[in-house]
């Protein structure tokens, strides 16, 4: 098994060796970018949100390889991550207060904006059909149900 962990103030993602505790760092090719979460998707690549560079970016083990792709907007703030059943990618935009889809197939970004100023989600997760996140800065939960079957 293998696990990783982001390093918001060591500007890198790290993996973890479960047998011994040891963690190797991987630093991300943009430069103070922030790495904010961490999550794997089906193909076992690492989704990384990127909070000082507004990004998300996507670290691929078995070709040691980096994308990356800004979010829409001005001066996005990437926060929480979570990748969905059907591999799509899930933020949290602090500065857009909305929660953002990637898809990584076309390469293209859909805003979900949120009904109260400030939900501030910093973690997201799922199930099939759903995700979900906790709005810390409104107390409460908020709901997107997605499209299944895809």
């Amino acid at each position: 098994m293998k696990s990783y962990y982001a390093s918001l103030a060591g500007n890198h993602i790290a993996k973890i060796d479960v047998s011994t505790g040891e963690a190797s760092p991987i630093d991300p090719p943009t430069a103070d970018q922030g790495a904010r979460r961490v999550w794997s998707d089906s193909k076992g690549r690492i989704w990384v949100s990127e909070w000082n560079a507004g990004q998300v970016s996507v670290f691929d083990p078995a070709a040691n390889d980096w994308r990356s792709w800004k979010l829409p907007g001005d001066e996005p703030q990437a926060y929480a991550v979570y990748v969905d059943e059907r591999d799509k990618v899930w933020l949290t935009d602090f500065s857009a207060n909305a929660i953002v889809r990637f898809d990584p197939a076309t390469q293209t970004f859909a805003s979900f904006p949120f009904d109260r100023d400030n939900a501030n989600v910093r973690q997201l997760n799922g199930r099939s059909g759903e995700v979900w996140g906790a709005e810390s800065g409104t107390d409460r939960l908020v709901l997107i149900e997605t499209e299944t079957g895809e």
